[in-house]
């Protein structure tokens, strides 16, 4: 065993939920921040909060990083928590077998094309014309919304001349506009979330369609078949977080949609339709808010997807729905 830890840290991180655990580890190590985090469940804290002696029971969190990836992996728990002053405390290890550490350091360095990726859990609501959206203040469990923030997004959607991917509920796109801009993966896991992988938009090799990062992966469903763009999408977005009790829940967007389609014009449309994404909101604010909307005249989107709301007719009517946007 030789001492290769100068640099090897392992980092604690003390979150409220398994949701929240779940959330930050995948983020931490899709993006290579940790080469691997673990949960401890069923920790008991007692710490004291304005003033007061508080004691919750909590998820211990463990990352294995780096100090040259302490301080990104500090900022983006920060951006991921629920908690207003979050524990992120690191020690350093030693020693450590060899061949750990090797592995250890070898998942933190980056892969040329390696896409990032998170859980993406949201649901679609449809606005009718020429009303106001319901005023986000009045849902439950929300007790403050941020200020507006306007985008304009243009994405180009590609799949091939019988959309393949859109029939298995994958989406693949190049967008720009917005805080996310790039090309966007989108793999199905249950009926409100998915898989969402990230690339920047300089990702594109000489000779390339999509990037390879992305297109490496769906060679199965290809079969052989080419990529293609099928469809263009403008939207015209706001966007909105809302909070309760100090924590961000969800990210509101109301858009203008428009369509492109570029198998069959006829298709061309455009709608108005809300987005609520969860933050630190569980399932359960999900569901509430989604009860609130109903009662208020804003049903839950019948089509889950602006690409399959602008594909219509050539997705296959027996083809299984899956939500992806």
């Amino acid at each position: 065993m030789t001492d290769v830890t100068e640099q090897l840290l392992e980092v604690r991180i003390a979150v409220a939920s398994a949701q929240e655990a779940d959330s930050i580890a995948q983020v931490l190590v899709h993006e290579r921040l940790a080469a691997c985090v673990q949960q401890l469940p069923g920790m008991r804290s007692t710490y004291r909060w304005q003033g007061r002696v508080e004691t919750a029971t909590e998820i211990l969190v463990t990352a294995k990083t780096s100090t040259a990836h302490f301080a990104g992996l500090a900022q983006r728990v920060r951006e991921l928590h629920s908690y207003d002053v979050p524990e992120i405390t690191a020690i350093q290890l030693g020693p450590v077998d060899e061949t750990y550490a090797a592995w250890w350091r070898a998942a933190l360095r980056p892969d040329d094309g390696m896409p990032q990726s998170h859980v993406e859990t949201e649901r679609k609501f449809t606005l009718p014309e020429g009303r106001p959206a319901p005023d986000a203040m009045e849902w439950p469990g929300v007790d403050a919304v941020g200020e507006a923030q306007h985008h304009h997004l243009q994405a180009t959607y590609f799949d091939t001349t019988d959309v393949r991917l859109g029939r298995r509920g994958i989406t693949l796109r190049r967008r720009t506009g917005g805080t996310d801009e790039g090309w966007h993966l989108k793999l199905p896991r249950d009926e409100d979330s998915r898989v969402e992988q990230w690339l920047p938009l300089g990702a594109l090799g000489d000779g390339e369609v999509v990037p390879r990062g992305f297109a490496g992966q769906l060679t199965e469903v290809l079969a052989g078949e080419q990529l293609q763009p099928v469809c263009e999408v403008e939207t015209r977005r706001v966007e909105r977080e809302v909070s309760g009790r100090g924590v961000v829940l969800a990210s509101v967007c109301e858009d203008y949609v428009w369509t492109r389609n570029l198998i069959d014009s006829s298709l061309d449309q455009a709608w108005r339709e809300m987005e609520v994404e969860l933050s630190h909101g569980g399932m359960d604010f999900l569901e509430r808010v989604t009860a609130h909307l109903r009662e208020c005249g804003v049903a839950q989107a019948s089509i889950s997807s602006k690409l399959r709301a602008a594909m219509g007719s050539l997705l296959r009517t027996d083809a299984v729905e899956q939500g992806v946007s």
